[in-house]
């Protein structure tokens, strides 16, 4: 079987390349054979050789992608994001375009139940293809970088956030809070990695660590490989983001035992109990109260590190989503088999 995973335009990384790049590992030797494309790469013979198409993010590419599985008469699956659940299917500029993903769609998945849940209410007619499935991780163990090799220091306390530079992720959301906490604490440093997304909000990630160079330094993007080593770098990992589908970044931190501090959103809220597994904050003062806490406090830091470990091991397995993947395609399949004899 030959599946084309489409993802948004200009985005060979980040969080959806990283899922889609472990189906097509691990699903490889069951006879599912992933080709993954951003959508301005797409050419007619893919979608030609694919019996399924499989669109990442029904905003940015299932819009333009269900009229073309149509019209190849493809079976088209849907995996729907936290932006397009909480703000495009909602907003009626938008709703209308999303429509005929939605509608076309064999299968759509969701990454939380709350946002197979949200789905259901926005959109009913939708609910009886929803499914969820449970990311896994597939991480990567690193090349074995030091903090040294980050350009950090050994006694530093570090609040990393690994997010593409674009707007949806407020890469600049915790600088000010944590500057405050650092006039407090000399030792708290923020550390920001990732690609530039969006060029205005690379313009400005760029002016204002220029303004913050005693405590906040901003990394660019690290190669992959090298995450799982600036993961261990860090003692919490943020996520501050308007919007969240299941952040990868967070899961994979959590796999290793780091602290969380997230934004409070959909998404986010699915996956972190608050001063269980992590923190979650709704402004700057609850960012400032929660990182002081997190850092004067070692019994809660190590509590919501093995919170977060227990969570990954069991909710977040990668033999679990391959097989709920195996099924689902195999399903969308044979019943497009049927009806095309």
């Amino acid at each position: 079987m030959n599946i084309l995973i489409v993802l948004p335009p200009n985005m060979p990384s980040g969080g959806n390349w990283t899922y889609s790049g472990r189906l097509q590992r691990g699903l490889a030797p069951h006879g599912i054979h992933i080709k993954r494309l951003a959508l301005d790469q797409v050419q007619p013979q893919d979608y030609e050789a694919a019996d399924i198409i499989h669109s990442y993010n029904a905003y940015s590419t299932g819009r333009q992608l269900a009229p073309i599985a149509k019209q190849y008469q493809k079976p088209f699956v849907l995996t729907m994001t936290g932006t397009d659940v909480n703000e495009h299917l909602i907003h009626p500029d938008t709703r209308p375009s999303m429509v005929e993903a939605v509608e076309y769609a064999s299968s759509i998945i969701c990454l939380t139940q709350a946002a197979a849940d949200s789905l259901a209410d926005v959109y009913p007619a939708a609910s009886g293809k929803a499914m969820t499935i449970n990311l896994g991780i597939d991480l990567p163990q690193g090349v074995g970088k030091t903090r040294a090799d980050f350009g950090l220091q050994d006694d530093d306390f570090i609040f990393l956030l690994v997010a593409g530079i674009r707007p949806v992720k407020r890469p600049l959301d915790a600088l000010e809070p944590l500057a405050r906490v650092h006039q407090q604490h000399p030792q708290v440093r923020f550390v920001l990695a990732g690609q530039k997304l969006d060029d205005t909000t690379y313009r400005e990630v760029l002016e204002q660590f220029a303004t913050h160079t005693d405590f906040a330094r901003y990394l660019g993007a690290v190669p992959y490989e090298e995450i799982a080593d600036l993961y261990r770098a860090a003692d919490v990992v943020m996520n501050t983001s308007t919007s969240e589908g299941l952040s990868h970044a967070l899961l994979e931190a959590m796999s290793l035992g780091r602290a969380i501090l997230a934004s409070n959103v959909p998404g986010n809220r699915d996956l972190i109990q608050d001063g269980e597994n992590g923190f979650l904050y709704a402004d700057g003062d609850e960012l400032v109260e929660k990182a002081t806490r997190l850092y004067t406090d070692e019994q809660t830091l190590v509590k919501v590190s093995e919170g977060a470990l227990q969570t990954i091991h069991e909710h977040f397995s990668l033999e679990r989503e391959l097989e709920a993947f195996r099924t689902m395609y195999n399903n969308v399949y044979s019943k497009n088999s049927c009806t095309t004899r």
